[in-house]
């Protein structure tokens, strides 16, 4: 089985953490067996991917398979083009062993942090101290998931991520009806292409 999670902010994406609470705190005790596909980070939000299929969650996560998964974010800087033209072809970040694959990177709006009314990061929340920190909206569509990778991102030329938030998987985007918190099984229709992305075939031939 299949779920799709609105993951909120504040919880860990892991079966079982010493520390934090995790995804799973959010469904019943006969659901534990189930475990999250990939990991965002504990204040990012948006499309998380619960499921008990060990196959099709390696699949969608290998950086071969080059399932897309698409993110919004606001950050702290000036994207000048030749910063976008980096993100966009990949950078070398430390203790990585190659640079990061090519993405597509769209920048949005611009503003000033006073005027967000998004949640900023917690570690990021010294910047509110300063109303006139410009910051701007983009969009960022990566098919590997390294630890940290868009904020290490945005870093490794001058920006700080102040808000994060994953908006489709592959085929499937962020349901608008579940807020953060709730969840739902995928649609057959929806499973079918998540497979088909994955290079899967169909469910009932993947049993037979």
């Amino acid at each position: 089985m299949t779920y799709l999670l609105h993951k909120p902010a504040g919880l860990v994406c892991a079966r079982t953490d010493r520390e934090n609470p995790t995804v799973m705190s959010l469904f019943p005790p006969e659901q534990q067996h189930l475990f999250p596909v990939g990991r965002l980070d504990k204040y990012s939000e948006g499309l998380l991917l619960v499921t008990d299929d060990g196959k099709l969650c390696r699949r969608l996560l290998d950086p071969e398979t080059h399932v897309e998964k698409r993110y919004f974010l606001w950050a702290a800087g000036d994207p000048a083009p030749e910063a976008c033209a980096a993100i966009r072809g990949g950078l070398r970040l430390q203790g990585l062993p190659a640079p990061t694959k090519p993405c597509r990177f769209e920048v949005g709006a611009h503003t000033l942090i006073s005027r967000l009314d998004v949640p900023v990061f917690p570690n990021r929340r010294a910047l509110l101290d300063a109303p006139d920190t410009p910051v701007f909206s983009a969009r960022i569509w990566l098919t590997e998931g390294k630890r940290h990778q868009i904020k290490r991102m945005l870093e490794a030329v001058g920006c700080a991520c102040l808000y994060l938030r994953r908006e489709a998987f592959g085929p499937l985007e962020l349901d608008p009806r579940l807020c953060p918190g709730q969840y739902r099984p995928l649609t057959k229709a929806e499973l079918a292409a998540l497979r088909a992305a994955a290079n899967l075939p169909p469910a009932q031939e993947a049993r037979g």
